[in-house]
């Protein structure tokens, strides 16, 4: 039986570290989750079964993560049958891609939809951020703030200086600042939504996001084709011993 060990060739090495490079892709959509539902969901609404992006999401996570973990263990202890689970599932993973992107373009689901609903499951710490380093507030803006009794974040506010003018150039006196506009002399809400700017990054950056995601696919399909690789050598070194 020792043969088998001595056949799998030198691409074992390369299954191995595609499956790991799986592995930890999974670990980070897994961790980034679960900081998400801990800081916002709650166990009802997780279970309201109204959460598509995040079950999409988590989904994704926990596949990676085990067919990472699958494909990582059967090259190093060079189980046949494990690398054979972690073909099919690979396949697997890439046939249901396509079927999304098939499945995306008949129903027609624009980019403002999906960043609609990712923003609404979003937790607030992913949303300060996205606030700072977009220079925005809220995803239609600070209105949306008005009959809500969450605090306003920080990250919804910009530098102010004292000498403001009114829209004829006039200097805007401090006791004619508008309460929901500014808190401080030297502090305002931004005025501009977030979901606009969401909307335009993704418009301008399409080429950026989608080789990432077309990343992840190559690498599972590299990974499928590696391990098929591997098992039609076995298979041959089989019959030529036998």
């Amino acid at each position: 039986m020792s043969f088998k060990k001595q056949n799998w060739g030198w691409m074992r090495h390369v299954l191995t570290a595609l499956s790991v490079i799986i592995f930890f892709l999974g670990c980070i959509v897994i961790g980034y989750m679960a900081w998400v539902l801990a800081t916002s969901t709650t166990v009802n609404r997780f279970l309201s079964g109204t959460l598509i992006f995040t079950y999409t999401v988590i989904a994704l996570g926990f596949f990676l993560f085990v067919n990472g973990l699958i494909g990582w263990v059967g090259t190093v202890s060079q189980s046949i049958w494990l690398v054979r689970l972690f073909l099919g599932a690979s396949v697997l993973c890439i046939l249901g891609e396509i079927g999304g992107i098939i499945t995306l373009n008949i129903v027609r689901i624009q980019t403002v939809d999906v960043v609609e609903h990712g923003w609404l499951e979003l937790n607030q710490g992913t949303r300060n951020m996205i606030q700072t380093s977009m220079e925005c507030c809220g995803f239609s803006g600070p209105q949306e703030f008005a009959y809500s009794t969450l605090p306003i974040d920080e990250s919804c506010y910009e530098p102010h200086t004292d000498n403001s003018t009114d829209d004829d150039g006039s200097a805007i006196a401090r006791s004619d600042w508008d309460e929901t506009t500014f808190t401080t002399p030297n502090m305002r809400l931004k005025q501009i939504g977030c979901g606009q700017k969401l909307h335009n990054w993704f418009e301008e950056n399409k080429v950026g996001w989608v080789a990432g995601l077309a990343t992840i696919g190559a690498v599972e399909f590299m990974a499928a084709a590696v391990a098929l690789f591997i098992l039609r050598r076995l298979q041959v070194t089989n019959v030529y011993i036998s």
